[in-house]
């Protein structure tokens, strides 16, 4: 015949389960919670593991990746932010040099620089005699495009008011540019002097000259181009 047995549990005894449950659980937390990266091994985490889109910018330390961590080609024009690359981020020594940047056009960089040229020959007053073509000034150039520029002033010193027919010429090459002068009073008085200017543009297949040269008439007794200036600034091709 068998007999019952009535089985006690102790206080003790739910107070131990739960201790033993708690340890149990703690260590299983205390182990994942310590994993950090000298815990993993070179290699563990390859990109089959990262899910998409894991690694963020925000993921990355600062200057983390850099020219070595990148691979041949990486980066592109289709990866780049426009205006990203400055002239600072440029190393000049690798930029060839420009096609055709040491002779333009077929032409040397100094053909394209600016150049003046100042009058010589007479200076002051030029006098003019009656009936005649007097050289004023003249310039020399050398061969390229200018614009000659000429300018003075028509003084009568006649007696007697001088009547219309002088004139003044600017030349250089082929071209020219006259300019006519109306009736001037006599010496002296009220509208005996008259100041001009002209300009031409022209070009010298080879050295050459500019000229500035006044014509006077048979009514002309006498007077003088009051200072007379022929200048020449050369233009770009």
């Amino acid at each position: 015949m068998f007999r019952k047995h009535k089985i006690r549990i102790s206080p003790a005894s739910p107070i131990a389960l739960i201790a033993l449950f708690v340890a149990l659980g703690g260590v299983s937390y205390a182990a994942v919670g310590t994993i950090g990266t000298s815990d993993l091994e070179n290699g563990v985490v390859t990109k089959k593991k990262l899910h998409a889109n894991a690694v963020v910018p925000s993921k990355i330390r600062a200057g983390a990746v850099n020219g070595l961590k990148l691979s041949a080609n990486a980066v592109n024009t289709e990866k780049i932010v426009d205006e990203a690359v400055t002239g600072a981020k440029v190393n000049e020594s690798t930029l060839g040099t420009v096609p055709d940047a040491a002779n333009l056009a077929g032409k040397q960089p100094q053909a394209f620089e600016s150049k003046g040229f100042g009058g010589t020959g007479n200076s002051g007053a030029v006098a003019l005699s009656t009936n005649t073509t007097t050289q004023v000034k003249t310039l020399a150039l050398p061969a390229g495009t200018y614009l000659v520029i000429a300018r003075g002033g028509l003084n009568n010193n006649g007696a007697a008011e001088s009547s219309a027919g002088q004139t003044c010429t600017v030349a250089a090459g082929t071209v020219s540019q006259t300019i006519g002068f109306g009736a001037l009073g006599a010496n002296a008085k009220a509208g005996d002097r008259e100041e001009f200017d002209a300009f031409v543009i022209a070009t010298l297949d080879s050295p050459g000259s500019a000229t500035l040269s006044c014509q006077t008439s048979t009514s002309w007794e006498g007077g003088n181009i009051t200072n007379p200036t022929l200048a020449a600034v050369s233009l770009q091709p």
